[in-house]
């Protein structure tokens, strides 16, 4: 494989170190740096072993790996070093009390150590009482290890007020958060309640474990409960279900809870029997084997209970009212388990009996996986007949099935008999406008899409839908009026949806500005991207590991208003930092690519053509150096150097091809066709190599070669209908397109 070891300067190590003090997203390929930096400043040490400066940032980054790795013991001898030195003593002291207490199951119930710890903490204070960690990690060993909780509310109260460090691996995310759980524990659930809030609020949009956000909300709903703020405490066990279904805290105090359970506890307890029960049939939608989380374990005396009965009841009418038999089917097998597990044997079997009845679905669902359409259908029909009460189900079944055998027809026709049973269901208008817009036949497209969203009557995702048919139809302002709509939609403020439905947001600003430019309003078009850029900035501070993409963006809007010096600002920023990565990693081909895009963006062809020369040298030399090797495709030790060969060779072609060599991509194609002829065997797997083989045959213009190896597919899935459509294309001498280089090397590799 590459060499992929990076020689970081000390100046890189420490901005890197910087950045975790700030607990700022380290880019990918530096996260593990503290491994490769501890070697690199022990090499520094050996010339100038008393060095501070350089063993304090040996300290820094022995504490990281040792934090994750739990390697404490080079990290004390380090500290003790600097203690000599007398060197930033009031971190050494704190690192070397912090070292102590997270190695402390070592020296667990050792009453010296423990003593030792918070004398050093204390030492560090009285040096320096300004950095909130050296406070947090005295209130956390006063409340696990001292159970002094008076001093360890105190403690923790002094970092959250202080709330600045100048530590490593610090807890800044979760002061509030702990001050919290400790209030909680002694009853102070109004402080709780403030602690809890103040925590979600400013960690909200840095959560490491986008999980860990289910606890906070579920700590704040057991603190508005204890505080007897009920109807507040079940929105914010709501919010923790809706993060995380299946959240349980792991705690000190509460041990396993799991928040649907203090959901639907709060529920009975407050006489809310049908909400509990909802509560129970939405976890269901979300985790098939939810309600089981709220048995207690080993509770004789649960068969018959309330909540027995409640779980059955929840299960019923899932069954009852859900049309996807997949659904009921798990729902039945889930209750049915529930039944077995207490004894109640004739209604399991009942159960059962039900499931056997679903297998006419499983065989029209087996007749359509094997595109035997017509048997499917005809399957559908005979449950009709057996169930015509169900027959709405089924008429979806039939209309599904013909758009997948693309009849379209007969699939509006069934989707229409839907709407008469159920004239009020948006679905089925939103499947037939799908079809419609599928055909391009956007005018009644328009038609469904607007009766879907008449049902729904909000902003929803429908709407971009309507726009983009709108575009098509030429229809500018009804478009643009659709995206306004859309819009509107209030997502929900969690990590995961601001990543996503903002990111959907930016690229509907957009394309309103691209609308009014169309129409040549040109104020709306500017008003529109600067929206636009605003979007970014936001996103940016949201979405720390994307903020180049983002950059990118503003760029680009900046062009299209015409402000060329703000565009060339940023690339030329982007262009530095591309440099500065290019200098740590030089065999990655994928930062020679982008940069050269980038000086492309600012018309600076020359330095296009050097960035992608330099990157042909570093291709050339790593391919001669595998080429040096005895490599062996069958050898499985092997796998990888040969997938990074092909990733360079590939590459290599890609950037022949920029620098308009074609002629010299023809020997690098000859080689990946040998490397995917001797994946060949009989099975239906290497078809994944000849379509390979196949395309390359066609980009080295040897047609009859490249018919030859299509027509070997069909041999091998004579239901390859991609391979039948480029037999058909290469006989009446049709141009057939390729895919891009790197699609054939990402391919799947056997294994």
């Amino acid at each position: 494989m590459l060499d992929n070891k990076k020689n970081y300067t000390i100046e890189e190590i420490k901005e890197l170190i910087n950045k975790k003090i700030n607990n700022e997203e380290l880019e990918y390929d530096d996260v593990l740096y503290y491994k490769e930096a501890q070697e690199i400043l022990n090499n520094h040490l050996k010339n100038d072993p008393n060095n501070k400066e350089l063993l304090f940032l040996l300290a820094l980054v022995q504490y990281e790996d040792s934090y994750f790795n739990n390697k404490y013991k080079k990290l004390r001898i380090t500290l003790k070093k600097l203690l000599n030195l007398n060197y930033k003593k009031d971190k050494v002291l704190y690192y070397l009390a912090a070292s102590y207490y997270y190695d402390r199951y070592y020296y667990d119930n050792n009453k010296k150590i423990q003593k030792e710890i918070i004398e050093l903490l204390e030492n560090t204070i009285e040096l320096n009482n300004k950095d909130s960690e050296y406070w947090y990690l005295l209130g956390t060993v006063h409340f696990f290890v001292i159970k002094d909780y008076d001093k360890a509310i105190e403690f923790h109260k002094k970092a959250a007020e202080i709330n600045y460090t100048e530590t490593i691996c610090n807890n800044k995310e979760y002061y509030y958060y702990r001050l919290g759980q400790i209030n909680l524990y002694l009853g102070k659930s109004q402080e709780a309640i403030e602690n809890f809030k103040k925590a979600i609020e400013d960690s909200i949009d840095c959560f490491n474990d986008f999980y860990k956000a289910s606890d906070y909300w579920h700590y704040l709903g057991l603190s508005y409960e204890k505080n007897g703020q009920y109807d507040e405490a079940l929105k914010s066990y709501k919010m923790a279900l809706d993060i995380d279904v299946r959240s349980e805290l792991d705690d000190y105090f509460y041990d396993c809870l799991k928040a649907l359970k203090s959901l639907y506890d709060l529920y009975k307890k407050l006489g809310k029997n049908d909400d509990a029960l909802y509560a129970l049939k939405d976890s269901i939608e979300k985790d098939i084997s939810a309600p089981f989380m709220i048995i207690t374990f080993g509770d004789k005396d649960f068969k018959g209970s309330e909540t027995y009965n409640d779980i059955v009841q929840a299960y019923t009418d899932i069954i009852d009212g859900s049309w996807h038999y997949c659904q009921s089917n798990a729902c039945r097998e889930e209750l049915a388990d529930l039944y077995r597990r207490y004894g109640e044997y004739d209604k399991a079997i009942e159960l059962y009996n039900q499931i056997s009845i679903e297998n006419y679905k499983n065989i029209a669902e087996t007749y359509i996986k094997a595109k035997n359409y017509k048997k499917a259908i005809d399957t559908y029909k005979i449950i009709i007949k057996m169930y015509p009460d169900n027959e709405l189900n089924y008429y979806i079944d039939i209309a599904r099935t013909y758009e997948e055998a693309e009849n379209y027809n007969e699939a509006i026709d069934y989707y229409n008999k839907a709407i008469e049973i159920d004239s009020e269901n948006s679905d089925y208008y939103i499947n037939i406008a799908e079809i419609y817009k599928k055909l391009e036949n956007y005018e009644e497209a328009v038609n469904y899409y607007n009766k879907a969203i008449e049902i729904l009557n909000e902003p929803c995702e429908y709407h971009e839908k309507l726009a983009e048919c709108y575009e098509s139809l030429e229809k500018y302002n009804n478009s643009i009026e659709a995206y306004k709509e859309y819009l509107k939609i209030d997502y929900k403020p969690f990590l995961y949806d601001i990543y996503t439905n903002g990111s959907s947001k930016l690229d509907t600003l957009k394309k309103i500005a691209s609308l009014y430019d169309k129409l040549n309003d040109i104020e709306n078009r500017n008003l529109y991207y600067e929206k636009a850029i605003k979007k970014c900035r936001k996103l940016i501070k949201k979405d720390k590991r994307n903020k180049k993409r983002y950059l990118k963006e503003i760029a680009y809007i900046y062009i299209k208003i015409g402000n060329k010096e703000k565009a060339f600002e940023i690339y030329n920023d982007l262009i530095k930092n591309y440099n500065k990565k290019i200098s740590r990693n030089k065999n990655n081909y994928g930062l020679f690519e982008k940069q050269a895009n980038l000086y492309l963006k600012i018309d600076d062809k020359e330095s296009t053509l050097e960035t992608y020369n330099k990157a042909i040298e570093v291709c050339l030399k790593n391919i001669k150096s595998f080429e040096n090797k005895k490599i062996s495709i069958s050898d499985n030790d092997d796998k990888n150097k040969i997938s990074s060969y092909m990733e360079g060779l590939s590459y290599l072609a890609f950037f022949y091809q920029k620098v308009s060599k074609p002629e010299n991509c023809i020997n690098i194609y000859e080689k990946l066709i040998k490397i995917y002829e001797e994946n060949i065997t009989d099975d239906e797997e290497s078809t994944f190599y000849l379509e390979s083989i196949a395309e390359l045959y066609i980009k080295l213009n040897q047609k009859d070669n490249a018919l030859k190896t299509y027509k070997r597919i069909l041999e091998i899935d004579k239901d390859n209908n991609e391979a039948k459509e480029k037999i058909k294309d290469i006989e009446s001498g049709k141009e057939v397109e390729t895919a891009d280089i790197f699609e054939l090397w990402n391919r799947k590799y056997k294994q």
